[in-house]
């Protein structure tokens, strides 16, 4: 035996509706998510003798460090960034993400332990969020995502999604 549903246009358009109100959803979260994770941050000097392991470091490097640290970090790069190992008597161990270059290039590390030593630090930096800009770049996202949705979905131009109108002039 078959069964032939039948659907007014009515019931179908509010299938549609529900449809598009769920892809809606995903992308607000997809786009909280990206500005969550990805979010700005703020560089702040350490403000005690040492830093807690695993605390995020940007150390900028003095000239002669600099140069002296060539054969392990590459020609004159300025700042390392990365996680805080641990101290000795002389220098600073850190897991290195990325180094940047005196003309502001960065090139990314697989977290490799260099041993900085502290003569050869300039400053030294712990990275915070900043939840102010991370929450203005997530408005700013989610406003941007609803701008774009509501330019291209069906009936934004102003015309109906049947496609029907007034049909030509008369003459």
């Amino acid at each position: 035996m078959c069964t032939v549903v039948r659907t007014t246009s009515r019931e179908a358009e509010l299938d549609r509706t529900r449809l598009s109100g769920w892809g809606i959803s995903r992308g607000v979260v997809a786009m909280l998510l990206i500005a969550t994770t990805s979010g700005c941050y703020n560089y702040v000097p350490v403000s005690h003798s040492l830093p807690a392991p695993t605390t995020y470091l940007a150390v900028r490097l003095t000239d002669p460090g600099s140069a002296l640290l060539t054969g392990y970090l590459g020609p004159d790069v300025r700042v390392v960034r990365g996680r805080f190992v641990r101290t000795d008597e002389r220098a600073f161990v850190i897991s290195v993400s990325s180094v940047e270059s005196r003309r502001g290039d960065s090139y990314a590390w697989q977290g490799e332990a260099v041993s900085v030593p502290s003569e050869f630090v300039w400053t030294m930096e712990e990275r915070h969020p900043a939840r102010t800009k991370t929450a203005l770049l997530a408005l700013a996202a989610i406003t941007s995502f609803f701008g774009v949705y509501a330019a291209f979905t069906p009936g934004a131009s102003g015309t109906s999604p049947s496609g029907g109108g007034q049909g030509p002039s008369p003459h």
